[in-house]
């Protein structure tokens, strides 16, 4: 049975409510109690990437990308518990002019910064993705401290090192409700009875909207449809294969268990409203899009021929949360005192989940660690975005031009 009472309530088992939760109990905040319906991990968390991608030319940005690649680089060394790190580096890849520039703006800032970036040449590039083919006027940037991680794998690590830590972790527990008096977080109502409780972190992922609305707080965040497929084992991969980002197609390839991983932006976005779903909807149930999967295919396949004869063994498909400006929500709000809102992961949440769970803590205790968070401020949005139809339009454009934006 869950406890009558907690210092802060965490409602979410992905990526972000576990990283809140190991950040808390890490501060030795105590009488924390993480609560999900399902599983940990169970939502969009599995089905994401797990792209650990940090260097960008938004300063702010990257002082937040900074905490997270450190984080993930000392974290099983630290706790014990392993999140499948692969630090393989990435190959970012312009193959127009008009986006050649971003990869030179990214050597400046690694200079900068004393981290390693170079422009490299095709010949460097076969021997390491032997089944990639480029045009012969692409430029391709290689970032050594880039990588991936197994997405569910950090999820798990986080809440175990958070239950190590003296969390309180109640699996298979739907939260049906949050109690507001006078204006302030009073608690949480279960299907095993109510915590009391003074701050409550919303980390609900898809379902986030959902129940701050139940409190007539308008979060401006929208869940988008993601997808990608994973291949059967392919001769040649070997797994320490580079990450592979297309900036003008919008594609992405990492190895995956022999095969190979192939996701993208841009190909049919589709925003959703949660409650046109029923009680008991799954992430696992949502309803695939085969004419995007045929368009990703075809377009990936052109710098990876191999996937012309490639047996598709998954198709994944999450719904990330995205807010209208691109950034992360990891914030208190002032609309509900006591209320902690961590959200719109903008297709990175697990890359993003480190500093998600230090603004959670800092917001907590009420204290600068330095980073700039104030970015991520709940509020931040005010009276703009009212109508749904703006909003989940907005939202969708975002999605649609991820790579794009960034480069």
């Amino acid at each position: 049975m869950v406890p009558s009472k907690a210092s802060v309530v965490i409602v979410g088992g992905g990526a972000l409510g576990t990283s809140s939760a190991f950040h808390l109990a890490d501060e030795g905040i105590e009488d924390v109690v993480l609560l999900d319906k399902g599983p940990i991990a169970q939502g969009t968390t599995p089905f994401a990437a797990g792209q650990t991608g940090y260097l960008t030319v938004d300063q702010d940005l990257l002082k937040l990308n900074q905490y997270c690649i450190e984080f993930f680089e000392r974290f099983e060394e630290r706790t014990g518990y392993p999140i499948c790190f692969h630090q393989n580096g990435s190959l970012r890849i312009a193959l127009t002019d008009s986006f050649r520039g971003g990869l030179e703006d990214r050597i400046k800032v690694a200079k900068e910064t004393g981290d390693e970036a170079e422009l490299i040449s095709h010949e460097r590039v076969m021997e390491l993705v032997p089944e990639l083919r480029l045009p012969s006027d692409a430029s391709v940037l290689l970032i050594p401290r880039d990588g991936f991680v197994e997405p569910k794998s950090v999820a798990v690590a986080y809440a175990a090192a958070a239950a190590a830590r003296g969390v309180s972790i109640h699996t298979g527990c739907a939260v049906t409700g949050l109690e507001i008096t006078d204006g302030r977080i009073h608690g949480v109502r279960t299907a095993e009875g109510f915590i009391e409780s003074q701050w409550v972190v919303l980390a609900a992922g898809a379902w986030a909207r959902q129940f701050a609305g139940r409190l007539n707080f308008e979060l401006k965040t929208v869940p988008v449809r993601h997808q990608a497929f994973v291949t059967s084992p392919i001769t040649g991969v070997t797994g320490q294969e580079p990450v592979v980002r297309f900036a003008e197609n919008q594609i992405y390839i990492r190895p995956y268990e022999g095969g190979l991983l192939v996701g993208g932006y841009g190909y049919r976005p589709l925003s959703f409203d949660m409650n046109q779903f029923a009680k008991d909807f799954e992430i696992a149930s949502l309803e695939s899009d085969p004419i995007y999967y045929q368009q990703l295919k075809h377009a990936a396949s052109e710098y990876f021929p191999v996937l012309k004869t490639s047996v598709t063994v998954q198709e994944r498909r999450g719904l990330p949360t995205i807010a209208p400006d691109g950034r992360f929500v990891a914030s208190k709000t002032s609309q509900v005192e006591g209320l902690l809102i961590a959200s719109a992961c903008m297709v990175g949440g697990i890359f993003a989940s480190p500093v998600i769970g230090r603004a959670i803590v800092d917001a907590i205790l009420d204290r600068d660690s330095g980073l700039p968070l104030e970015s991520l401020n709940a509020d931040r949005f005010g009276s703009n975005y009212s109508s749904d139809a703006d909003l989940r339009a907005t939202c969708e454009s975002l999605y649609a031009n991820h790579y794009r934006r960034e480069s």
